[in-house]
């Protein structure tokens, strides 16, 4: 299980903006608004192990090079 922390979450978000850069068969300008439409939905949440989950969603989506299914 990933360990929760402000700066784990703000190198996620660095990470997945970086990634997008290289996109070829998205449009650049969705896959920015979802992301900061995610962030920004998930930036009140109070329990350890819901801000865990969505911490290792933003990492798997990373690690599968902005693919696959969660």
């Amino acid at each position: 299980m990933a360990m929760w922390s402000r700066a784990a979450v703000l190198k996620l978000y660095r990470s997945l903006l970086r990634e997008g850069r290289q996109l070829k068969y998205t449009d650049r300008e969705f896959y920015l608004s979802f992301v900061q439409r995610e962030f920004r939905k998930n930036k009140d949440l109070i329990r350890p192990e819901d801000k865990e989950r969505q911490l290792e969603k933003g990492m798997f989506l990373l690690q599968n090079k902005l693919g696959g299914l969660v």
